[in-house]
């Protein structure tokens, strides 16, 4: 799991799109990848030859990745230019953190196992990640804020969605476990650990209280065009969350009290827990989360311990994304 870097709150408001400018050859582009990806080494390889003037940094170790975008992001500062990030989420959560904090606009060269965000921007290949940086095409897109009331350090971000109960202690075990196995084989141990033991949780939500089994939140409405496709954004400029809920008292009473706990995650929902088509659907751009100690909560791929309280809120436009630009 990336450690959470203390420093000054990144800025929040709305962003000026005209400052996503032309960077012709990748000049003032500075760009980190983590050594982790799986596509990184082929994606680095790619991006080189489409944008020369670029400099590509790939870091040691996962762990060093968070003072390397510092680093990079201070030097695009410098130069006028634009952050880059070669990687999967949580590689993009990062970048988008630093991007945040110096201003700069973030160029997702997608090389990840996943890759969700960029996916939902339209960035499908490192070639049309290149096109954007070089023509100067992009977008103000939302981020969601984790913030915790009362504590001195800035809020975390998440770019796709956070997630309470099963899904998030499937995530806190996949992240343990990865460094000695992979990602592969940490998915197929997690996914039977987190459906086995899930137990339903109590909050309160915006002070009301819930007993369920899930919760996710997604940065941004998701919608499911057809019963065999997955949710996906159509937009990355809703200003809302996408709050989904599973309600104890929605599953069978006798079934939950004779096994204790939830039916199995889908195999989908491991690496897209906007899979589950939870029954409960609230959309706001604010939230408030009670109750929550002991609990361990999911956002983009990385998970933590929870506090008493959280709050989720979305920050409308707050990122500069370089992206092909929406025809609508």
């Amino acid at each position: 799991m990336a450690a959470e870097r203390r420093g000054r709150p990144a800025p929040t408001g709305r962003a000026d799109p005209s400052r996503i400018r032309p960077l012709p050859g990748g000049g003032g582009l500075r760009v980190v990848a983590n050594p982790a990806a799986t596509g990184a080494e082929r994606a680095l390889a790619e991006l080189r030859s489409l944008l020369p003037r670029a400099r590509p940094v790939t870091v040691r170790s996962p762990g060093g990745l968070p003072a390397a975008l510092e680093a990079a992001a201070r030097s695009a500062a410098e130069a006028g230019g634009a952050l880059g990030v070669v990687g999967g989420d949580g590689s993009v959560n990062a970048a988008a953190r630093a991007a945040l904090r110096h201003g700069l606009p973030l160029a997702v060269f997608p090389g990840g196992a996943l890759d969700h965000f960029a996916a939902a921007a339209g960035l499908r290949s490192v070639s049309v990640a290149a096109t954007a940086v070089e023509e100067g095409r992009g977008a103000a897109v939302d981020v969601a804020l984790i913030g915790t009331p009362g504590a001195h350090r800035p809020p975390r971000v998440f770019l796709n969605t956070f997630a309470l109960g099963a899904y998030a202690d499937l995530v806190r075990f996949r992240e343990l476990v990865r460094p000695r196995c992979g990602r592969r084989a940490a998915t197929a141990l997690a996914l039977p650990f987190a459906s086995g033991t899930a137990r339903p949780f109590a909050l309160r939500l915006d002070g009301t209280p819930r007993r369920l089994w899930l919760l996710f939140a997604g940065n941004g409405v998701y919608r499911q065009h057809s019963l065999h496709a997955l949710p996906t954004r159509e937009r990355l400029s809703d200003g809302l969350l996408d709050v989904r809920l599973l309600d104890v008292r929605l599953l069978d009473a006798d079934a939950g009290q004779r096994h204790g706990r939830l039916v199995a995650l889908p195999a989908e929902a491991v690496d897209a827990p906007h899979a589950l088509a939870l029954p409960e659907q609230h959309v706001v751009p604010r939230l408030r989360l009670a109750g929550l100690r002991g609990l361990t909560y999911a956002y983009d791929g990385e998970a933590a311990a929870a506090p008493d309280t959280l709050t989720l809120t979305a920050a409308p436009a707050a990122l500069l994304l370089y992206r092909p630009v929406p025809s609508k």
